[in-house]
């Protein structure tokens, strides 16, 4: 249907390439003014005569009345005349004459009034920017391209923006410079309204810093060095852009940018606003999120797959079966999880050989993730022709009888990580010393502790049964009895314990009349137990997974839990932390200048109140990322086409979102809403 205007003598509409604006609320003040406005021409005009079809067409409008960020990326060629938008409290004030010329669009002129670029102008040929000029001019009129801005101050000769190529292209052809356009919901990473995932427009900012700030590359800005500014013989025109271009049209700040935001774990809505609020002209984030899915995250899964398969070499060279270290680490907290990230690290190299993210739709619930994580990559190292030693884990009932059927039977040993027993251990012990006559327990708390870890230090073979008689011997221990009736750890092996290397008080034998023989009887209790007994012969004497803990620590910089993403936003920042992990997790201590180790002392929250001293390391390296940086440029400009493809790949073996399983429409939805809470109205 085709809308005209409704003021007295204009015919204008879209048909007549003029943007049409509809009458905004009637609550609001300026409904008002726009229904007096058509009255000065109209008396027959009243506000019960607006309908949902009248509009007023651009004609009556100023270019005061539109948004200047709106209107000068339509002028540059990166908005189409069709979004350019009013400013909230913007009035109809030309009263059109009646003349035979056609009236002149205001969208078609520069902020201000000054001449701008037409939508003739940016679809010419570039060659028409070599035109000679008159020689009356005195200077080259210069302009840049290549860049989204929001406001346009000053304007020059008026110049073709670059031509869109398939690169850039938008998914409707009549809406390829609609900034508004976000990506596919399964690409929209920081959004964790799968329903919902566009973005509003950017609101443009009344403020001094915006406009003024822009990206230049410094080679784009030396050439206008390399030829003299002026020349009143020829009137030469010179083409200038703020950066060059990537394959056929792609601004190389904007891709580039938009790695640099993915390749550092930034979150990219927050980057993007503070450089917005800092004034600094840059890509929107409905461009980051499309670059992303067919651009950056192909780069790292490629980069990834590079790394790995140079690991595995290295591991085939040294030998011998794989030591392992594998746990599972949830995006949320709880049982909730959306995703389950299991990784394994060699500890031998000290690197993470390999990550498997699973998604909770994939298998029954969330505390299946990480069984599930770890069959496939057991699946995909033996694949490999690797064979699995040895397996560190915390004591996980799932995973425990999954290796003890599968995995036991070709040759793998599974271990228990100490801290997981120890956490454990330290829990029941303060609950146990809450409890009356138990005081004394809280002082025991730490050398109890101790002793587990004792227990699997000093036996290097793993011998499960010395290791068990090792833990009971603690009880007799605490009693000050250091005789023990277990043939492979008959005596204690410290001397004799006098002066200040008895600080504690003994307990007493568990009797019924002495004080302290309830905590004795409670610790049997607690320590004696068959679950825990079975667990330490099970303890890793020589492997633990704290490197493990460190990495699953370095994941929230990259993807912290209080942010949503999406399958493969999730699994590139993963695999981001991986390369950071690979590249860092063996730095050396930091040295003065005269060569002396370098200490720190820090106040875990764990000591509570305690104090631990901790090396300095040397600052990490991040040239994983820079490496990505000239990847992802290089792989552009190699063909952009073998990325998207790569991106098809990846996403197509990707899972459902979680919000396709059930899918209920818009206004049904609400309505049930508003019905619900209709009852509180009454």
């Amino acid at each position: 249907m085709v809308n005209y205007c409704v003021c007295a003598g204009c015919t204008n509409s879209c048909l007549t390439e003029h943007r049409v604006h509809h009458f905004p609320s009637r609550k609001s003040k300026a409904f008002r003014l726009w229904v007096r406005f058509v009255q000065v021409k109209r008396a027959d005009f009243t506000a019960a005569s607006v309908t949902v079809h009248s509009v007023i067409c651009s004609a009556h409008f100023t270019p005061e009345s539109y948004r200047q960020g709106d209107l000068l990326e339509s002028q540059m060629g990166f908005r189409s005349k069709d979004h350019v938008r009013l400013i909230a409290d913007a009035v109809p004030a030309v009263h059109l004459m009646v003349s035979s010329s056609k009236p002149k669009d205001p969208l078609e002129t520069g902020a201000g009034g000054t001449g701008g670029p037409s939508a003739t102008t940016a679809s010419a040929s570039r060659n028409a920017l070599h035109r000679k000029l008159s020689l009356s001019r005195v200077k080259p009129e210069l302009v840049s391209v290549g860049t989204q801005t929001e406001r346009f101050e000053r304007q020059s000769t008026p110049l073709p923006s670059p031509v869109q190529s398939e690169d850039e292209s938008f998914p409707d052809v009549t809406d390829r410079f609609d900034l508004s356009w976000a990506p596919d919901k399964e690409m929209c990473s920081e959004s964790s309204d799968e329903d919902n995932p566009e973005e509003p427009m950017q609101e443009s900012l009344n403020d001094s810093n915006v406009a003024d700030k822009f990206i230049v590359c410094l080679s784009e800005l030396m050439c206008l060095f390399t030829v003299c500014s002026a020349c009143t013989a020829c009137g030469y025109q010179r083409f200038w852009q703020n950066q060059n271009m990537l394959h056929r049209n792609m601004p190389a700040c904007n891709l580039l940018l938009s790695g640099a935001i993915h390749f550092s774990g930034c979150m990219a809505t927050q980057t993007i606003r503070m450089l917005k609020l800092f004034g600094l002209q840059c890509i929107s984030a409905s461009t980051f999120f499309r670059h992303q899915r067919r651009y950056t995250i192909p780069t790292i899964v490629q980069t990834w797959q590079d790394q790995q398969r140079r690991i595995i070499t290295e591991l085939k060279e040294i030998g011998g079966g794989l030591i392992l270290s594998g746990d599972c680490r949830s995006d949320s907290p709880g049982h909730c999880a959306k995703y389950g990230t299991y990784s394994l690290i060699e500890d031998r190299i000290n690197k993470v050989l390999d990550l498997q993210l699973v998604q909770s739709s994939e298998v029954p619930n969330s505390t299946w993730c990480e069984i599930e994580g770890l069959k496939r990559s057991v699946r995909f190292l033996k694949d490999q022709g690797m064979q699995v030693s040895a397996l560190i884990t915390d004591r996980n009932r799932q995973v425990a009888k999954w290796v003890r059927e599968e995995l036991r039977p070709e040759g793998t040993s599974h271990f228990y990580d100490i801290w997981h027993v120890g956490k454990s251990l330290q829990k029941s012990i303060d609950a146990a010393a809450k409890e009356k006559d138990c005081e004394d327990l809280k002082l025991w708390k730490p050398a109890i502790v101790n002793h587990l870890y004792w227990t699997a230090a000093s036996t290097p073979n793993g011998d499960p049964d010395v290791m068990e008689a090792k833990w009971q011997s603690m009880l007799n221990h605490v009693q000050d009895v250091h005789e023990h009736s277990y043939p492979s750890f008959p005596r204690c092996e410290h001397p004799p314990l006098e002066g200040e290397a008895r600080d504690k008080q003994w307990l007493e034998p568990g009797t019924t009349v002495y004080r302290g023989s309830t905590a004795a009887i409670k610790l049997e209790s607690l320590t004696s137990k068959k679950t825990l007994l079975k667990d330490i012969r099970q303890l890793s004497p020589d492997h633990q997974t704290f490197s493990l803990e460190a990495f699953h620590s370095l994941i929230l910089h990259f993807a912290p839990k209080h942010t949503g993403f999406s399958f493969l936003g999730m699994y590139s920042r993963l695999l981001l932390a991986v390369l950071h992990f690979n590249e860092n997790g063996d730095r050396d201590v930091s040295r003065t200048n005269s060569g002396e180790a370098r200490y720190a002392v820090r106040y875990p929250r764990f000591r509570k109140g305690g104090w631990v001293v901790r090396p300095i390391k040397e600052k990490p390296s991040y040239e994983y990322a820079s490496a990505l940086m000239v990847s992802l440029r290089e792989a552009y400009m190699r063909s952009p086409q073998s990325l998207q493809e790569d991106s098809n790949i990846l996403s197509s073996a990707a899972p459902a979102p979680l919000s396709t399983h059930h899918k209920i429409a818009k206004d049904e939805a609400v309505g049930e809403y508003l019905q619900r809470h209709s009852r509180f109205k009454q």
